[in-house]
């Protein structure tokens, strides 16, 4: 990766500082995203602003009681990128309003999608460091005018009726894909699938990886590079870990039987 440069504005005014927003919300998908979470940026993102010391929800989350009430409480993350030779990755931080109160750019010269964004992204977020954020309650933003609150109450209604209407729609689909992989499951009983909730933090070292807790920071695993792309061995027990299906895989062995997790990886 090559580095060009990183810049960075605050805009305040005399009502509002940073410090005034409870809540970040992070977009489901960017705008050269093809799919949510495409890369694993978006899950990114939540994670860099909560290691600031934001309180991030990605809008694809259920929302607390009181952003849901009032959406002026919380800023509203958006990550863009632009350029060919060299690609700069912008993260906004805008209110209710529309106004941007923090800005920050990352700009590199990498070539792959993944890795571009991914350390555009970091770079930007460099410069989240001077910021010191710590919400303090204000009733400027904790409290908006009735119209304003009306409005908003409007606007999360039809935004949940139409996520009750997708989800009525959806459930046949879910059903159907329940029992598929419940009838999978059944035809290979010596393999049990399971997610591990933890995220991992892929930190690059000689010929491969460590991940790291993200809560803990502690090494949970040693990842070492195979001769194949996206495979590792991993050190100390036997077991291997490979990208299917968009989702990173630990397999090993636990007695007679082969054991697959999926796993939370942020490279």
């Amino acid at each position: 990766m090559i580095l060009i440069f990183t810049s960075c504005f605050l805009k305040t005014n005399a009502q509002f500082s940073i410090n005034d927003y409870k809540y970040v919300i992070v977009e489901k998908q960017f705008h050269f995203q093809n799919e949510p979470n495409e890369y694993n940026l978006n899950e990114l993102t939540r994670f860099l602003l909560k290691k600031h010391g934001f309180r991030p929800v990605l809008e694809s989350d259920v929302f607390p009681n009181d952003l849901k009430s009032n959406y002026c409480l919380a800023l509203k993350c958006e990550v863009s990128a632009k350029g060919f030779l060299r690609t700069t990755v912008t993260v906004a931080l805008k209110d209710c309003n529309n106004n941007i109160v923090f800005q920050a750019e990352g700009t590199n010269k990498e070539k792959e999608f993944d890795k571009v964004y991914n350390y555009g992204i970091r770079e930007a977020f460099e410069n989240f460091k001077k910021l010191n954020y710590n919400y303090v309650p204000n009733n400027a933003t904790a409290n908006t005018t009735i119209e304003e609150a009306k409005s908003i109450k409007d606007d999360s209604d039809e935004i949940e009726q139409l996520k009750a209407e997708i989800e009525e729609l959806k459930k046949e689909k879910e059903i159907k894909i329940k029992e598929n992989a419940t009838k999978e499951l059944k035809e290979d009983k010596s393999e049990n699938i399971k997610t591990n909730d933890t995220y991992f933090e892929a930190v690059t070292i000689d010929n491969g990886y460590n991940l790291v807790n993200t809560e803990t920071k502690k090494i949970i695993y040693e990842l070492t590079k195979t001769g194949m792309v996206d495979v590792f061995t991993v050190k100390g027990n036997n077991g291997i870990v490979y990208k299917k299906d968009g989702k990173w895989m630990l397999e090993y062995t636990k007695g007679k039987k082969t054991v697959v997790e999926i796993l939370n990886i942020i490279f």
